[in-house]
């Protein structure tokens, strides 16, 4: 059969070929035994590291089918892992006086190896203030490498540009009074992140900048509220990065995103009431995850943390790892395999900007405020000659009740905002549905209080 150019133009005019993400979540079956992962690193597919607060660490070599114990102190707590290379490799220890409680006597900062994990000496050639423990890594190669800590402080910044054979530290309690994570994306630029104040009620989180290698830091970003401190790091893409921000108690809360590449930050909600959110992933610059140190279930979203939905899988999750996007790892309280399954197809071209539309609202899930929006057309590309719109926006519960009609009145072409609160209503699955002439659409919501 012949098909001619004009069909050809006129499908690829009319038509979208696309192709998305399915994700895939699964327990590693034959994960170590023990208490939480707080770390984890793949060098290649198949060759990854974890560290364990059960003063252990793992490797495997067959991309998670199996793993062995490569070291074990029963008085050190390892809050990360780092590698330069298939060799050179780092564990960074939490240190006495914070999480592990009273057995984690160990003073040891870092740990080196430099066989692939086969055997560990403690880092001694460290000049300037020393911390008191890492909680934070990342080896840009097999040369440079940095770290951060601690927690509740101090609060310093390590760099290491021999291998790890040789440490410089540099005191950064003028900026924050306790760093969790750190990332580079060149020797030069990168961001480090954490609190402004040891006492936890007291403080907020913040993002540090810096573009001469760690010599010079500004202050990018300082979190809105007390209460809360940064996490963990996630940037996809060189522009777009995510930031989580821990919060223990109160509500709402948020995590930090930028799309500039760290040259401004903005906060945005993804869940309505208490969630202590920690470890923040993301495969691609929309499709990503938010689990924590709670009994919450991770969080997906696949629209860039504009909205979020149970994933189903993972407890306690610190941190994510892709290799790609289409494989990746997550540490928690064991650890979680991630597959992408890459699905195409062919779909219409969107609608135009003069059709109508009906967004998702956000915040989604919400209590008890959330905003939605609808686009009114001009009227000219219904047909329907001048005048106004007729435009109704109704609520409904999961049995179908109307529980609040929104709107009820004519609109003129353009973009619409309207404010829901939902504090009269009880916490469930709602539906918002808009009908304007020939036009309807149906979209759902979830209230959580």
């Amino acid at each position: 059969m012949r098909i001619s150019l004009f069909t050809a133009l006129f499908f690829l005019s009319t038509c979208l070929i696309y192709s998305q993400i399915i994700p895939s979540w699964s327990d590693v079956p034959n994960a170590p035994f023990g208490s939480r992962k707080n770390d984890l690193v793949f060098v290649t597919p198949q060759l990854g590291f974890t560290a364990s607060g059960a003063r252990e660490a793992h490797r495997t070599t067959n991309a998670g089918v199996t793993w062995t114990r490569m070291f074990y102190s029963d008085s050190t707590f390892f809050r990360s892992v780092a590698f330069g290379n298939e060799r050179i490799g780092f564990l960074g220890n939490l240190g006495p006086d914070e999480y592990g409680g009273a057995s984690i006597t160990d003073p040891t900062l870092i740990y080196r190896t430099s066989d692939g994990g086969t055997t560990w000496r403690p880092v001694t050639n460290i000049s300037g203030p020393l911390g008191r423990g890492v909680c934070g890594m990342h080896a840009l190669d097999s040369n440079l490498v940095f770290a951060v800590g601690r927690v509740r402080g101090p609060s310093v910044f390590m760099k290491s540009t021999d291998g790890g054979l040789s440490w410089t530290s540099k005191d950064m309690s003028s900026l924050a009074a306790g760093l969790v994570d750190v990332h580079f994306f060149s020797p030069d630029t990168g961001i480090a992140v954490g609190l402004t104040n040891s006492e936890h009620a007291q403080s907020r989180g913040v993002v540090l900048y810096t573009t001469d290698g760690g010599e010079n830091w500004s202050t990018k970003y300082s979190s809105s509220r007390a209460g809360e401190w940064c996490w963990k790091i996630s940037f996809p893409s060189r522009n777009t990065g995510y930031i989580s921000l821990q919060r223990n108690q109160g509500s709402p809360c948020n995590f930090i995103k930028t799309t500039d590449g760290g040259t401004s930050f903005f906060e945005k909600q993804f869940y309505p009431t208490n969630y202590y959110s920690q470890g923040i992933g993301f495969v691609n610059d929309t499709l990503g995850w938010i689990g924590g140190n709670s009994i919450q279930t991770t969080l997906m979203s696949t629209n860039g943390g504009d909205t979020w939905e149970p994933a189903n899988f993972g407890v306690r999750i610190n941190r994510f790892f892709f290799i790609n996007e289409l494989s990746g790892f997550a540490s928690g309280q064991t650890i979680y395999k991630y597959t992408g399954q890459l699905s195409t197809g062919v779909k219409e071209n969107p609608a135009a900007p003069s059709d109508f539309e009906l967004s998702q609202n956000y915040p989604n899930p919400f209590n008890p405020v959330t905003k939605i929006r609808f686009t009114v057309p001009e009227l000219k590309s219904l047909k329907a000659g001048p005048g106004l719109l007729y435009v109704e926006l109704k609520i409904f519960d999961a049995a179908g009740k109307l529980v609040m009609s929104v709107v009820n009145e004519e609109k003129q072409p353009g973009e619409n905002e309207i404010e829901i609160n939902a504090s009269h209503l009880p916490s469930g699955v709602y539906y918002y549905q808009i009908q304007a002439g020939t036009f309807t659409d149906t979209k759902k919501m979830i209230l959580l209080k």
